[in-house]
Parts: C-alpha cells; structure tokens; sequence
C-alpha cells in the first residue's frame, strides 16, 4: 500500500470514525454544548494526530528492521543492531512455526535432527585420531541424537493419547448398552438427544460426569506416559554414565566376581557383602550412592559417585611407616601440649634453650618440630618430644 499523504490520512481516519458511531452517539452529539462539543472535536483531533504519529513510526520501524533483515552478518557492527537481528530472526522463525499444524511440526523436528546427525557422522569421519577426545565426544553426542530421535515428542504422546482415549470411548459404548442411561460411562448421540427431551436434568448431569471423567483419564494417560518416557532416558543416561565409570575403572565391573560368589552358593546379598569388603573402590562408591539417595534421578550420577570415590581414596592413601609414627607422637603430645600451654606459654620466647643435640634434624624429626610449632609448644616441650622419639628409635 502506497503512503498516504498527512491530509489523506486525516480524512480517511476521521471517514471511518464517523462510521463507527451508531445512531445513538450520533444523536447524543446534538444534545452537547458548544464547549462540550468543542472538546470533542479537540479530542477527536489529537486522536488522529496519535494515531498518524503512531503509524509513522511503526512505518519508520518496519522499514528500519526490513534494512536490518537485508544485511549480512559480518556488516553488523553494532550489539544494539545485532541484538534486534536476532529478536527479528527468532520472531520470524516462531511466527513460520506457528502456522505448521502439529504433524508438519513433527516432522520439521526430525528432519533438523536428522541434519544435525549428518553432519555429526560427516565430522567424524573426517577426524583423523579415532581414539581421541574429540572423536568419543562425538560418537557420544551422536549417539545422544539418535536416542533423542527414537524418543517420542510431546507432539506423539498426545496424539497417542487421543487415539487411545477414542478406542475407549467406542469400548465403553459397547460394553454398556445394556445398562441404565444414568449408569453408563458413554451412549449415542441419538440416545442423549432422546434422554434430554425426556429428563433434561438428569442428561445434563451425566453429561458434566462424563466429560469429567473423560478430562480425567486422558490427563492419568498422559502422565503416565510422559513419566515412562522420563524414566527410560534417565535409565539410558545412567547407563551411559556408568559405562564411561567402568571405562575408568574397570575393577568396579563386578557381574562376574558376583556370579562366581553366587555360583558358590552365596545370595546376591551376601555375594555384595563380601565384594564390598574385597574391593575398595566398589565398596567407597556404592557407600557414597547409599548416603546420597537423591542421585537416583539425576543422569550423571555414576559419574558424581566415581569422583567423591576417588577423592575418599586419595584421602585414605597408606602412609608410611615414617609418618604414621609420627602422627602417632603429634596425637600423644597434643594432650601435654593442652595441658601445659596455660603455664608455660611465652617461656620460649624469654629463654635461651640449648638444642638437646647439634647434630642436624632428620626429616621425621623436623615435621614434628614443625607440627609442636604450629600448636605453640614451647621449646622445652619440642626438646622432651624429640628426647621421647630419639629414645624410641634406639
């Protein structure tokens, strides 16, 4: 539509505001007064100016987003510019998606996906090292895609859903046709026409019964079976997840030690006991998994457990011999250390002891000077703790 000129516009407006008055307003303008009138007239004319001020920049709006749609990426400066590309692009393409009806819907979603897994396999092909990184994080997220394409959408479960619900209608209505009108779960058309000439009442109640009952089994149809598709991705990604764990470690594969234990005679319950107590790595993550019943629903969880695992086994790493005596002393003298802090704190710093031996410190002995330090032990007290382990040691 060509643009209208300022006087053209204001005549067409004013045109078809004249013709929504009824008779009524019509006949209400001839009983204003002059002043009222004038208001009027007043209002109606910044009415118009609004609207053609309105008009105008939508105009300059939609010519502006039009130059905007026209430009290629890389001859977009500006972040305000690219921001409202995107808004335009995504409006656009929600807007094309609003007119598909719910099967062209479905399909546009396979056919996206199906291009996605191309071009996956196209990339995978192309890389060279088969065994890196790179290459099992694509075999991953391919196979992520071919699950989620097999996965039935939204889209399919209701329709399902309808289908079943429209086979139990014609079941109902079949079953029941012996049975009173006010007792059945579905009847004719012709007979409900019949039954509301007869007792309208009644008819409408059962009417509001059945449609209830309908409302409520299609919504139990469908939530059970959306949870059942829930449940079988989360199965399939713990799955995944675990089998990436036993990728790791492999020794947390136990199906054949427990079948060994089993064929002995052992119960399964038995059979986990003593595994437990035979593995250690087995045994840290099923202990985690028991303390953290909330990992049940969350897809990663095998994952999540193997690294608590094996953070607890690095904590509970076998010290040596060295050290575990020790810590063995440090534990012994922290009592005489609590004990003596109150009467003898600040003596160290006020006297000059001489050093039980010149002889330079081992190793084991400087980690428990170091350790009485840090727990302000006077010098007196480090010299009776490394008399005590000089003795031991002999």
């Amino acid at each position: 539509m060509p643009e209208l000129k300022k006087e053209e516009a204001k005549k067409e407006l004013e045109g078809l505001l004249e013709q929504g008055k009824s008779s009524v307003q019509k006949q209400q303008e001839t009983l204003l007064t002059p002043e009222q009138k004038k208001e009027q007239e007043e209002k109606k004319a910044q009415d118009i100016k609004d609207a053609e001020t309105k008009r105008l920049e939508v105009e300059k709006q939609a010519k502006l987003d039009a130059e905007l749609l026209s430009k290629k990426d890389e001859e977009i400066k500006d972040e305000a510019e690219k921001k409202r590309r995107a808004e335009l692009l995504e409006k656009k393409e929600k807007d094309e998606e609003a007119k598909l009806s719910a099967e062209d819907r479905i399909k546009k979603i396979k056919v996206e996906t199906q291009k996605r897994i191309d071009e996956l396999s196209n990339k995978l092909k192309e890389t060279q090292d088969k065994s890196s990184k790179e290459a099992q994080a694509l075999r991953q997220e391919l196979e992520d895609l071919r699950k989620e394409k097999e996965t039935p959408k939204e889209e399919d479960i209701l329709t399902l859903v309808e289908k079943e619900e429209a086979e139990k209608v014609k079941k109902y209505l079949n079953e029941d046709k012996s049975l009173p009108l006010d007792k059945r779960r579905e009847m004719e058309d012709v007979e409900l026409d019949e039954w509301l000439l007869e007792d309208q009442k009644a008819a409408i109640a059962w009417i509001q019964r059945r449609e209830l009952r309908r409302e409520i089994d299609k919504r139990q149809n469908l939530v059970l079976k959306q949870r059942e598709g829930v449940s079988k991705k989360l199965f399939e990604r713990q799955a995944q997840s675990y089998a990436r764990v036993l990728e790791k470690h492999p020794e947390l594969n136990i199906a054949n030690r427990k079948k060994e234990l089993m064929d002995g005679g052992m119960s399964e319950a038995d059979a986990i006991v003593a595994i437990r107590k035979e593995n250690k790595k087995f045994d840290a993550l099923l202990d985690y998994a028991e303390k953290h019943p909330e990992l049940k629903t969350v897809p990663q969880a095998p994952e999540l457990a193997m690294k608590e695992m094996e953070k607890l086994l690095e904590e509970k790493k076998e010290s040596s011999p060295e050290v575990e005596e020790l810590r063995k002393q440090v534990e012994a003298l922290s009592a005489e250390i609590a004990r003596l802090n109150s009467t003898d704190e600040g003596i160290g710093s006020t006297l000059q002891r001489k050093k039980e031996s010149e002889a330079s410190l081992t190793e084991a002995e400087n980690a428990i000077v170091d350790t009485m330090r840090a727990n302000k032990a006077t010098q007196a007290m480090v010299d009776a703790a490394l008399k005590k382990f000089r003795a031991k040691k002999r």
